[in-house]
């Protein structure tokens, strides 16, 4: 990714919500990452105590408890926040004052045609936070651009929830779709004479393209540091570097092997986990809180006690069920990586 990233005009902000971990988020800087990104103000006070300078909440913080500590975090490194609406703006604009700080804010936009621009093509495009495309985004920058002791940036939207990685030229299409609707919300606000210094997009599953949108200049990709199965088959040049190590606790017949981890252990929230290594006639077939199914067919055998390797098929949701990474090289343990970020999800 850094590599891909280096000769473009846009840079990596890379998101650390994938691995909640200061260390691992040292690594991406110094591999060429402009700055992180963090889904919560929690992870970002984690980042920042750990030294790091530049960091972007792609998230609305709200309320005069979490607006107070943003304002406090403002005063030890360069950071940036996400908003759809100037009330909020007005709240952190009062709470950066009252604590002498400076804040950076962006205006997110909702990229979802089924919520704002009435393309039916960007229907699959999560509909969730910010605000419409065009005019709307211009007249929050044209407010914010008028409040006290927070400075509008630029922009921010997700083409995420791409259609179908099985056509990736019609996912490519939507993706285009979609950001040209973020372009076009940039260049209303310019056209209002205020200055719009960053345009923020992007995903593992859709860098290629974003980097190649005249106007982006950032791309928030995360999840190619360790890589899930529902991000690989949008982007299998990223291998696998975390998985669930198990253990087949029960053979109740036959063909089907019980594992110790479930739920509990790894999500199973863009569907099953899979095998490490793929192995012919086995495979996962069910999961349950604290348990994991696998089928094995002819040819194919499990003991009690083998161990058995699980990759996800959501990274964010099975990171945060963890204290710590356990690193290794060539089968060796070296270290274990706090992941100083979990228990953070709402905070």
């Amino acid at each position: 990714m850094h590599d891909f990233l280096a000769p473009k005009k846009c840079k990596l902000r890379a998101h650390t919500k994938i691995h909640k971990s200061p260390f691992f988020a040292h690594m991406q800087l110094d591999g060429g990452s402009s700055g992180i990104t963090c889904a919560k103000l929690g992870e970002a006070e984690i980042m920042a105590q750990a030294g790091i300078a530049d960091i972007l909440i792609a998230n609305e913080i709200i309320g005069n408890y979490k607006t107070q500590r943003l304002a406090r975090l403002a005063k030890y490194c360069n950071l940036k926040v996400t908003v759809d609406d100037l009330d909020n703006a007005r709240q952190i604009s009062n709470a950066a004052t009252e604590a002498g700080s400076e804040i950076d804010l962006l205006v997110d936009v909702n990229l979802s045609g089924g919520s704002s621009a009435g393309d039916p093509m960007l229907e699959g495009i999560l509909n969730r936070c910010g605000v419409p495309p065009g005019k709307p985004g211009a007249d929050l920058a044209v407010g914010i651009s008028k409040l006290p002791n927070v400075h509008f940036r630029g922009v921010m939207g997700y083409e995420g929830g791409l259609p179908d990685s099985s056509n990736m030229e019609k996912s490519n299409e939507v993706t285009g779709l979609a950001l040209e609707r973020l372009i076009e919300t940039g260049d209303a606000i310019r056209d209002r004479g205020i200055e719009v210094d960053i345009v923020s997009c992007g995903s593992s599953t859709s860098y290629k393209v974003a980097a190649g949108t005249l106007g982006v200049t950032e791309i928030q990709a995360g999840s190619y540091i360790l890589m899930d199965t529902d991000h690989h088959k949008f982007c299998p040049e990223f291998e696998y570097a975390l998985w669930v190590e198990s253990q087949v606790i029960s053979l109740p017949k036959p063909n089907r092997a019980i594992l110790d981890a479930g739920r509990t252990a790894i999500s199973g929230h863009h569907g099953l986990p899979e095998l490490r290594t793929p192995t012919a006639g086995m495979k996962v077939v069910e999961l349950n809180a604290e348990h994991t199914h696998i089928e094995t067919g002819p040819g194919a055998k499990l003991n009690r006690g083998d161990r058995v390797e699980l990759v996800t098929s959501d990274i964010d949701t099975t990171t945060s069920l963890y204290d710590n990474f356990v690193v290794t090289r060539k089968g060796e343990v070296e270290l274990l990586v706090p992941t100083l970020g979990h228990g953070k999800n709402i905070r």
